[in-house]
This record gives C-alpha cells, sequence and structure tokens, in this order.
C-alpha cells in the first residue's frame, strides 16, 4: 500500500516531538529515544543523522553526549522535519510541471488535486512540533 508519508518521516515526526518535551539544554541518548519510540537504534540513528545534517538537531557525541532540537519546536514546522527526510507529494502526476495530459483544458480533477495538495502542504507548514508531543503537560519553552 502507498502512503504520503514514509515510516521513516513518520519516526521523524515522532523523534522531533519526543525531544520536545526536554528541557532547555538536556539531551537525550539515541538508545534511549529509540527504545521510547520502539524502533532500532540504527533506524533511529540514521534519522538523528539526517535531521542533524540539517540543523534540525543537536548532537553531541561521547559517553554522556546525546541529542536534542536544535530550533525551537515552538517555530519547527512537521513540513519542515518531513522535507528533510524526503516528504515529495503529489496527488497525481498531473500536477508535476512537465507532465502532459490531453485532458488538462478539460479534467475536473486537476484542480482538486491540485487544492488538496496546497492544503496538505498548508497544514503541515503550519503545525508546529510542540503541537505534537506525547506529554502535552510539557510546557518548558518549546525545547
Amino acid at each position: 500500500m502507498n502512503t504520503f508519508i514514509s515510516r521513516e518521516q513518520d519516526y521523524a515526526l515522532r523523534i522531533t516531538a519526543r525531544l520536545a518535551e526536554l528541557k532547555k539544554g538536556e539531551q537525550i541518548s539515541v538508545r534511549e529515544l529509540s527504545q521510547a519510540m520502539f524502533i532500532s537504534k540504527i533506524f533511529a540513528a540514521r534519522i538523528v543523522h539526517k535531521l542533524s545534517l540539517a540543523g534540525i538537531l543537536a548532537t553531541t557525541q561521547g559517553k554522556s553526549g546525546g541529542v536534542s532540537l536544535n530550533i525551537p519546536a515552538k517555530k519547527l514546522t512537521a513540513f519542515e522535519v518531513l522535507e528533510v527526510i524526503g516528504f515529495k507529494v503529489k496527488y497525481n502526476n498531473c500536477l508535476y510541471k512537465d507532465f502532459n495530459c490531453e485532458l488538462i483544458g478539460s479534467c475536473r480533477f486537476h484542480g482538486f488535486f491540485r487544492t488538496q495538495e496546497n492544503q496538505l502542504i498548508k497544514s503541515l507548514k503550519k503545525m508546529k512540533i510542540s503541537d505534537f508531543t506525547f506529554n502535552k503537560t510539557t510546557n518548558n519553552g518549546g525545547y
């Protein structure tokens, strides 16, 4: 089955939401993070690496090292996280600029698909990672 959001993208959202619960300056190890999210340490490390290369996460190596958000969760959007992990939404091939469709002038699906796609992107850009924390009582300034 095809989905808009891959498993890796889903985990990236969940990882950043979990990190949003940390207090400013606090870090969590990749091992602890992977256990909390019920994913393999290798998969979590790969996602953390991608997000840290993009500047979304801060990492510290060593025994007392760990990972934390590098951008306040109240400013970080779901779209930004997804985009780093390769999110590309197209409801239909006809929405690609170079797609040639003989029905483009008379097809009413094209406009519908474009509207739906634009609404999804707008929603993902509006939603902040702080909106998705697991512990809704967390009030730590969005870190």
